[in-house]
């Protein structure tokens, strides 16, 4: 490791601890209202009603966007098939689930997330059809798309893994949208960057749409 990249990782940790305090101090209240107005805003959005195969993550009990309304809704909607992530240590793949009843009754992971067991067989996006549009989480967006997670590397392997499936089918890569609460928005500069971050296509907050 070079000391640039252990200089990178280092503010990254700091950043994060930072942030994750910040955030888990966000009163319920405000998370509630930013994320009912945040999926009044996604559900209007014409790449999302033409979307038929989305993933979204499942939010965290604090601290982060609550997509819960549109798990629902994209449950709820003809044509549309829902996709949630499925972790092993060092991979994520996104799994179908096909009810409301299906994603309620779901076991809960170390983070207490709803999550499938690795036992169930269950539908895998990358060998079915592909994905049309990806909900990604994080820590922290910036006004130009760049995006700090959880540490683990999970969304930027995926979205690469997603570029390269969709290249071998000739299809046009998933866009991705950042979801974001007030307080994720950092100031430009202020997120520390490597090369294998992935940019997201939009960050949409309860107030904007930063996109391309």
């Amino acid at each position: 490791m070079t000391t640039s990249m252990s200089s990178t990782l280092s503010l990254k940790r700091t950043f994060r601890k930072a942030m994750n305090a910040k955030l888990l101090a966000l009163p319920e209240t405000t998370i509630k209202h930013e994320s009912e107005r945040i999926f009044q805003r996604l559900s209007q959005l014409e790449i999302y009603k033409k979307s038929k195969n989305i993933s979204v993550y499942i939010s965290m009990p604090k601290g982060e966007v609550d997509t819960s309304a549109i798990i629902r809704d994209i449950l709820a909607s003809e044509g549309k098939t829902c996709y949630i992530p499925r972790c092993t240590k060092t991979t994520m793949d996104m799994v179908k689930i096909s009810s409301w009843e299906d994603y309620t009754s779901l076991p809960r992971n170390k983070w207490d997330i709803p999550e499938p067991p690795m036992s169930e067989e269950r539908e895998n996006a990358l060998e079915k059809d592909g994905l049309d549009l990806i909900l990604v989480p994080g820590i922290a967006f910036d006004d130009e798309r760049n995006r700090i997670g959880h540490g683990k590397g999970y969304y930027d392997r995926y979205l690469q893994k997603c570029r390269k499936w969709n290249a071998e089918h000739m299809k046009e890569p998933p866009k991705t949208i950042a979801l974001a609460l007030e307080a994720q928005i950092t100031k430009i500069g202020e997120i520390p960057t490597e090369t294998t971050d992935q940019k997201i296509d939009y960050v949409l907050t309860c107030s904007k749409l930063v996109g391309e």
